[in-house]
């Protein structure tokens, strides 16, 4: 199943978990103080996004379900 990230930055406290846990998915971002935002989530699997969703202190991460693209061609979407 695929997911979607959703960062919810008011809640972020900028913790940088999300960094430790994935940091080939996750950067600092620019302008931002101390606020991830996603490089590229296809570099972990959806188990370390789990992980890093659980392990967020303020649960500012979270995971979404997401149809696959062959699941939406069947829908007619």
């Amino acid at each position: 199943m695929a997911v979607r990230v959703v960062i919810d930055r008011r809640r972020c406290i900028g913790a940088g978990t999300c960094l430790v846990l994935a940091p080939s998915a996750f950067q600092w971002r620019h302008g931002d103080f101390l606020k991830p935002e996603l490089l590229d989530i296809t570099t972990v699997d959806d188990d370390v996004l789990r992980e890093v969703a659980a392990a967020c202190p303020t649960q500012a991460i979270v995971l979404e379900s997401v149809l696959e693209s062959v699941e939406t061609a069947d829908l007619g979407i």
